[in-house]
């Protein structure tokens, strides 16, 4: 199988930075926006699944498509699942915080939140939430992973090798360093506790996300 790693053709990299902005819209958007934020999600695991030739991913895709034509009174109930594994009003199952798998008190404001934004930084980048929004925030993790693929594509548009070079390493430490150690640790836990499909197949997605990189 041709991984991500060894495969950085434009095409690869669109696919695979359309996934991760994909992602990051799902859970930014909160659970009122399902019926939205789905569609856009099975439209970017599919060519993700093809190009990486990722066969464990079709029965998690052919669930996250007919959830997406669901009615709605089933979008209401993936809306309460949603709040009731990230949200509340009683304490999340499945947070969407790094600090919180890694951090030695699982509490979210750990040292990979400042960690984070001081690569933010480094970037001239600001989570949108700052001030309300942890860095560490799953959404702001996929949408900066997405921002680097951007660069590596610039940077091929241009033929600039050091760049090209730069946010290759840039997005390979980033990668290692973070959302590699927790976003297995969430879809584990994710799938423990969901009660509903579309989110037991959102954490195949997201296993098969992080597999991808290891190989």
């Amino acid at each position: 199988m041709s991984t991500f790693y060894e495969n950085y053709s434009p095409q690869g990299l669109r696919i695979h930075s359309d996934l991760l902005l994909a992602l990051s819209s799902f859970f930014a958007e909160g659970g009122e926006k399902i019926p939205h934020t789905l569609g856009p999600l099975v439209r970017s695991c599919t060519p993700f699944s093809n190009h990486f030739k990722l066969e464990n991913l079709q029965l998690p895709l052919e669930t996250l498509l007919n959830c997406s034509k669901a009615d709605r009174d089933e979008y209401r109930l993936m809306t309460y699942e949603f709040n009731r594994l990230f949200v509340g009003p009683t304490a999340p199952l499945a947070p969407l915080y790094e600090s919180v798998y890694l951090s030695p008190d699982h509490l979210i404001m750990g040292e990979q939140t400042l960690a984070v934004r001081k690569i933010y930084q480094q970037e001239n980048l600001q989570a949108q939430g700052h001030g309300h929004e942890p860095d560490d925030f799953i959404a702001t993790e996929l949408e900066f992973t997405a921002y680097l693929l951007s660069r590596i594509m610039e940077a091929q548009d241009t033929m600039n090798d050091i760049k090209i070079q730069h946010y290759k390493d840039l997005y390979h430490d980033f990668w290692e360093q973070h959302p590699s150690l927790w976003l297995g640790l969430f879809a584990q836990r994710l799938r423990q506790s969901t009660h509903h499909p579309v989110f037991s197949a959102l954490s195949e997605v997201l296993d098969t996300l992080t597999t991808l990189h290891t190989h």
